[in-house]
């Protein structure tokens, strides 16, 4: 008889789903939160970028997302410079729909543009809108469940504009206004409370203006009181 504890594996599956969450959750805080962190743009040029990438992320254009956006860049910087925004940072942030969440997102903007239109007899559940795009995707020319914008722009057109397009770009609006604010706040108040810690390490007070830059405000003292004023 072997002597000593033997190893239950009762708890592996958790385990590994749990392991799955911390990846995935480090993945995502490396591939948007730390990015945004780490930008030495002002705070309101990297938060237009995050609202940007976010707006377009919530509508039915996965797959020419970043196209949009760079068109959305151009048109800014040519029209209304003073609204510029940090356009590698939009083009990442489009990524919150990919190919794990187009479906479900596509699902939503759909329910909620028939509810706007008044279609309140024309609604499916979703696995009935999972068949009827397997239907309407069908065929060499699609890739997965994103129909082939590159390759197959007939496919794309048949299946967004012409088919459900009208419910989807009437119900996406509400889910990317809502989420491009959400965005524009949240990495705003980010980037400005890590320019606070930034002064604060090293220069031992606020900044000036952590809107703009890290440096110190001159008018305090090294421990944060009011300077004094030679005369």
């Amino acid at each position: 008889m072997t002597k000593g504890r033997s190893v239950s594996t009762a708890g592996a599956p958790h385990g590994r789903r749990r392991n799955g969450l911390v990846r995935f959750g480090r993945w995502l805080r490396y591939r948007f939160v730390v990015p945004v962190k780490r930008s030495r743009h002002p705070p309101q040029y990297t938060a237009r970028g995050v609202a940007v990438g976010l707006f377009w992320a919530m509508t039915p254009t996965v797959g020419i997302q970043m196209m949009f956006v760079l068109a959305n860049w151009l048109v800014v910087r040519r029209f209304a410079p003073r609204w510029d925004f940090n356009v590698i940072h939009a083009m990442a942030w489009t990524w919150v729909t990919n190919f794990a969440t187009v479906l479900p997102s596509y699902y939503m903007f759909y329910v909620t543009g028939q509810l706007l239109l008044g279609r309140w007899d024309d609604l499916t559940g979703y696995e009935g809108f999972i068949k009827l795009w397997d239907a309407g995707t069908a065929g060499d020319r699609t890739t997965d469940y994103l129909p082939g914008a590159v390759s197959a722009p007939d496919v794309y057109y048949d299946v967004i504009v012409a088919g459900w397009g009208l419910a989807m770009l009437v119900g996406c609006p509400p889910y990317a206004i809502v989420a491009a604010w959400i965005g524009y706040v949240w990495s705003l108040k980010l980037v400005v409370a890590r320019n606070r810690l930034i002064a604060r390490k090293r220069y031992g007070q606020d900044p000036k203006d952590p809107m703009r830059t890290g440096r110190p405000n001159p008018d305090r003292g090294p421990d944060g009181g009011k300077g004094r004023r030679s005369g």
